[in-house]
Parts: C-alpha cells; sequence; structure tokens
C-alpha cells in the first residue's frame, strides 16, 4: 500500500525515479517482474518458497513472534492492572487521611508501613 501511494505520488517525477527502483516498487506491489534486478529477486523469492525447510524455519520464527507479542500484550495488561491497584490504594490512603483515620490503622488496612502513610500524608499537606 506504501509502495503503491509513493507511485501514485511519484506520477510526475516518474521520469526521474531509478527505473530498477520503480520496477522493484511495482514488484512488491503485486505487478510482474521487470528488470533483471527484480526478476533476480522473484527467481529468488521463488526459490525459497519451494524450499521445505526455510518454509519451516520461516513458520517457526512466525510462530515465535506471535507467541512474544502474546505474551508482550498480556505482560502490559498485567502492568496496567497493578498500576490501576496502585493508584486506587493511594486514593483510598488519601481519602482516609482527610477522614481523619490513623496513621496505624490506614497502614494496616492498605497492608503497608506507618512510614509509607506518614511520607503521603506530608507530601499531600495531610500531616
Amino acid at each position: 500500500m506504501f509502495c503503491k501511494m509513493k507511485l501514485e505520488g511519484c506520477e510526475s517525477d516518474s521520469e526521474t525515479l531509478d527505473p530498477d527502483i520503480r520496477a522493484f516498487l511495482r514488484y512488491i506491489d503485486g505487478k510482474a517482474a521487470e528488470g533483471a534486478f527484480v526478476q533476480a529477486l522473484d527467481t529468488e523469492v521463488k526459490s525459497i518458497k519451494q524450499h521445505k525447510e526455510t518454509r519451516r524455519e520461516y513458520m517457526t520464527l512466525a510462530m515465535e513472534l506471535k507467541r512474544q507479542r502474546q505474551f508482550g500484550r498480556e505482560e502490559g495488561r498485567e502492568e496496567g492492572r497493578e498500576e490501576g491497584r496502585q493508584e486506587e490504594r493511594l486514593k483510598m490512603i488519601l481519602a482516609m487521611l482527610r477522614k481523619g483515620f490513623s496513621v496505624e490503622s490506614i497502614a494496616e488496612c492498605a497492608q503497608t508501613s506507618v512510614e509509607y502513610i506518614m511520607e503521603l500524608g506530608k507530601k499531600n499537606h495531610l500531616l
């Protein structure tokens, strides 16, 4: 698609575009192989597609990349959930400080240290 857009956008510059590059862009846009370089490239692509071991390696690589993307998404979602939990926890602590709960009670409810509650309270001008 990018190549098609570039070719369509280059109509006025088609005379200045290198013929090999123009042929290559047309090739990756699905057009027939033209020119020595693109024809050699097309021959190599067809050869690789016929080689079973190379196809297997490619498929293995594609599957591994898909697995890694999925793992990354899951990891990102979990990080987002954890950030959300931390944000809610912080809101709860600050609300409790505003309502005058004792630092010790807040620390117990939030399952954190008194020192952390004191730090938050001072930082937010609540203590």
